[in-house]
């Protein structure tokens, strides 16, 4: 994980723990730092689920550094 992205978790942590409604420069931003955690790139989307997986994907990795 890059240090400017694991700066915007530890800044944003509230987005990542509390279920709640995203701005698309939110869900963008969460979308890159997960493309750059796995290496894989995502396609940006409104779906809960995905949401959901893309939160406890990036506090894993967040976890781990």
């Amino acid at each position: 994980m890059k240090p400017e992205h694991r700066q915007y978790v530890k800044d944003n942590m509230l987005l990542f723990t509390q279920s709640r409604s995203y701005t698309p420069e939110q869900l963008a931003k969460m979308f890159e730092i997960l493309a750059d955690v796995t290496n894989t790139p995502q396609k940006v989307t409104r779906c809960g689920r995905c949401i959901e997986t893309t939160k406890k994907q990036i506090l894993f990795h967040y976890g781990r550094i």
